[in-house]
């Protein structure tokens, strides 16, 4: 997993990299709650794990502003010295999954990052009304059908497309679909992946016409997003 951290003490910090990093996992670190905040909107992150005492902020606020106002769905691990009743009920009423108090123990640490995204990953798909019932995505066939018909795509195409519909109103790095849909980690020329998503953005007509637009996020990446369909297209499916 992705996780970004934010811990303001350099030494804790450290300390989390490390354990995270033995554990297999890809970590980004921040110190103030402004970079991580800017970093939700610029990266994809599985997962973020979240100190109380910081020099800009308190964690509680920044746990509430990105459920609240970032959209932020993933696992939230809440970490602060404080152990007392009221902090894990507060931390949690604003969002958090779950709480660790310090001192970190390097195994709970990681079992608690492992139970959290194991949640995540086995969470219901959402529902269909999460977008315009114009889109049917057929699971086991691998295609998708626009307004009835059957749109031809590739296997990279259908898992590039079903990726889209299942995080709809969020981005997704460029380097974020090398590595889920190709496989492909690191410094990669991403040409391909905007080919792919200019095709796909044809096929199923993702400009805004069928209440679904596939838009480019300035070096950064993609992210499919709701809009009101036309007059036109609105009297075309009541038809």
């Amino acid at each position: 997993m992705h996780i970004g951290v934010l811990e303001d003490d350099l030494d804790q910090q450290a300390f989390i990299e490390q354990c995270l990093i033995n554990a297999g996992h890809q970590v980004s670190l921040f110190t103030r709650a402004s970079e991580l905040r800017r970093a939700t909107q610029q990266q994809t992150f599985d997962f973020l794990i979240i100190d109380w005492r910081l020099p800009d902020s308190c964690g509680m606020d920044v746990v509430a502003h990105l459920r609240q106002h970032d959209s932020w769905r993933g696992p939230i691990l809440f970490i602060t010295a404080s152990q007392g009743e009221d902090d894990v009920v507060k931390a949690l009423e604003q969002g958090a999954d779950d709480f660790l108090a310090k001192p970190l123990r390097p195994k709970e640490l990681i079992a608690r990052v492992n139970a959290l995204g194991r949640r995540s990953s086995y969470a219901a798909p959402r529902p269909a009304t999460a977008y315009p019932n114009t889109f049917t995505l057929h699971t086991d066939a691998h295609y998708i059908s626009v307004a009835g018909s059957a749109i031809d795509l590739t296997e990279r195409e259908y898992r590039l497309a079903a990726l889209f519909f299942s995080k709809i109103g969020e981005l997704i790095t460029r380097a974020h679909l090398l590595e889920l849909v190709w496989g492909i980690k690191g410094d990669v020329s991403t040409r391909t992946v905007d080919t792919h998503v200019s095709r796909l953005r044809r096929k199923l007509e993702l400009d805004g016409r069928h209440g679904l637009r596939l838009r480019s996020v300035y070096q950064s990446g993609y992210r499919m997003e709701t809009c009101q369909t036309t007059h036109v297209e609105q009297v075309a499916q009541a038809q």
